[in-house]
């Protein structure tokens, strides 16, 4: 199968996988063909990537680590509490129930499905990114947590944490302000604290994940709000989300600046490493996360065009690269897998990334 944005989609092509919307229900079944009508729907109910058929990658599979169907269950316990919740000072316990039974569901999945993929690389249209973002954050936060070997129960309270993390701000703050290019502006350094106090109210959001929460926006260098705390003076959970929150907020359009790819995320956050995040949690994304999902094509600097056919997990960056054209060759009838982790390939790079964006 081959991995495109929306925008690429075209009349005629066939769909490899379901397509879901953001919270989990089907749209359109494996096997349809696309018309243009087909198209605009998709667009119009914020559909962001595709996988379609591709006889040159038919053995090529995208399995996310969690099903949209479980992260669909969480998006909407997660919105139905944000709904209840407005203009109240006190979360619901009902609502709070609700969200930990689907964390505790994406737990149970991801032990059973650590061959999957972090399925972070779809990017969130900004009509939903108050209601997905944190989604998708809990996740990334989840498998990170599952690679230091956190308990279940501590992997519970990373993942409310992870989805409440920002439960102190105003939903209209969130929509329109981008905390990457704000920082710790007055509008934004009371929240942590606020969300605080609001987890404390409940044994099953106190403790350790309130305490996360309220840390979130520390750095690792001491440079963070709203304690200065530094280096692992700074909760475990929040280390792991600081990383997260980052990642996928980079995968996003914000007020102010665009959206990245998921190799250029990466690189942004190992940029960061012992600066503003904890180096080892660093170290655990860019081996976990791929560089160049499965599916994606992709152009080499000698031109070559290819499809991931592999994204060589651990190795970053140097996935395995299906070659379907070459300039003087044009389309091949044979394409062959190049590995870009093997030394005979050290030299090759990718520049470019096609119909992902």
């Amino acid at each position: 199968m081959r991995r495109i944005t929306i925008k690429y989609a075209k009349p005629g092509m066939v769909l490899e996988q379901p397509v879901y919307d953001n919270f989990g229900n089907t749209l359109v079944d494996k096997g349809k063909e696309l018309d243009p009508g087909l198209v605009v729907s998709m667009k119009e109910k914020g559909v962001t990537e595709i996988f379609i058929r591709d006889w040159r990658a038919v053995d090529v599979l995208a399995a996310p680590l969690f099903t949209p169907q479980t992260e669909g269950i969480l998006a909407k316990a997660f919105r139905q509490l944000l709904l209840d919740s407005e203009g109240k000072q006190r979360l619901s316990v009902i609502n709070l129930n609700q969200l930990h039974i689907a964390m505790i569901a994406m737990i149970r999945e991801m032990n059973l499905n650590m061959i999957g993929d972090i399925n972070v690389s779809c990017k969130i249209s900004p009509r939903d990114y108050l209601y997905l973002q944190p989604v998708k954050t809990a996740g990334l936060s989840l498998a990170l947590g599952h690679g230091l070997r956190l308990s279940p129960d501590e992997l519970a309270g990373l993942g409310m944490a992870a989805i409440l993390k920002d439960i102190g701000l105003p939903s209209e703050t969130i929509e329109k302000v981008d905390w990457m290019a704000e920082g710790n502006s007055p509008r934004m350094a009371e929240h942590p604290g606020i969300g605080f106090k609001l987890l404390n109210m409940h044994k099953m959001t106190s403790g350790e994940t309130a305490k996360a929460v309220h840390q979130h926006h520390e750095f690792w260098n001491g440079s963070g709000y709203p304690d200065g705390l530094k280096s692992k003076d700074i909760s475990l959970f929040a280390r792991i989300i600081a990383v997260a929150d980052s990642f996928v907020d980079l995968l996003t359009d914000r007020p102010g600046r665009s959206k990245v790819l998921p190799h250029q995320a990466i690189e942004y956050i190992m940029a960061g490493g012992n600066d503003q995040f904890d180096p080892e949690i660093v170290e655990l994304l860019v081996r976990r996360v791929p560089s160049y999902p499965a599916g994606i094509s992709v152009k080499l600097i000698t031109g070559d065009t290819g499809i991931v056919a592999n994204p060589k997990l651990g190795f970053i960056a140097r996935p395995i690269i299906r070659i379907f054209q070459r300039p003087a060759q044009g389309v091949l009838k044979n394409p062959f897998d190049i590995d870009l982790s093997k030394p005979d390939f050290q030299r090759l790079l990718i520049t470019e990334v096609l119909e992902y964006d």
